[in-house]
């Protein structure tokens, strides 16, 4: 297999071209490129300890699309078109208690997800959320509807739970500007399809359900949120300090 043709690696969506992104981080060590033509993260992002997932549809390919495509072949110039038609329902639960509920509940909805805390997101001002995927706007809004209302029947979560509609990842609206002004390409659908075929996934890490549910609950403890103790048997993550007040 050789490596993509110079003439699709000729676009450019900021100063330099993709051709040009690629091999500077192909020589800054951020890109391994092997002899048959394949191209592989050399750090691929860690499996994350802060999320569970709800695998109800197909998979994403979000390691290509916003790990690989858009800083290293668009320069963090562009969204990648492959990003163009997700769109996701963000749920905000108010409590650890509220957040498992949440995530059994979406285990019964036809549609990909994923739950956890969303403390160390520095693109988003919540303590807890869950993701929603799919393909369009009006997708978003009717399986926001099927999910304000199998949530309306848990008594542990309640119709009035905070639901958004979003587009894309956060990360791309804080560097380039507001979702609704996204441009893309049929140049940079032929690109991005080409680049697919030489791009190599990282093999998938094993996933540990009990470090997740362990992080949750430090999570709570440190944001002052006692639902932990549900989840605990009652036992405190640490003992109460002496109050002078």
């Amino acid at each position: 297999m050789t490596t993509p043709p110079n003439d699709v690696l000729a676009l450019k969506t900021g100063p330099t071209t993709a051709g040009e992104n690629l091999r500077r981080a192909i020589e800054t060590g951020a890109v391994v490129a092997h002899a048959d033509g394949k191209l592989e993260l050399a750090h691929p992002r860690r499996q994350s300890k802060s999320w569970m997932f709800v695998d109800n549809g197909p998979p994403l390919g979000c390691t290509f699309l916003i790990e690989f495509l858009f800083p290293h072949v668009y320069a963090r110039t562009a969204v990648p078109h492959g990003c163009s038609a997700c769109y996701k329902v963000k749920v905000v639960p108010r409590s650890l208690r509220e957040l498992v509920a949440v995530w059994q509940v979406a285990k019964g909805i036809a549609c990909r997800s994923k739950w956890g805390t969303d403390l160390d997101n520095p693109y988003s001002p919540n303590v807890y959320a869950g993701y929603f995927y799919v393909d369009s706007v009006d997708m978003a809004h009717a399986a926001a509807k099927v999910a304000r209302e199998a949530f309306a029947r848990d008594a542990k979560i309640g119709a009035d739970i905070p639901m958004t509609i979003k587009r894309g990842c956060s990360e791309y609206e804080a560097l380039l500007g507001p979702s609704d002004q996204y441009k893309f390409t049929p140049e940079m659908a032929a690109m991005e399809a080409s680049l697919k075929g030489h791009f190599q996934k990282p093999p998938a890490g094993s996933f540990d359900r009990a470090r997740v549910l362990a992080h949750w609950i430090d999570v709570a403890f440190r944001t002052g949120d006692e639902t932990y103790l549900d989840f605990t048997g009652g036992r405190r993550r640490r003992a109460k300090m002496v109050d002078y007040s």
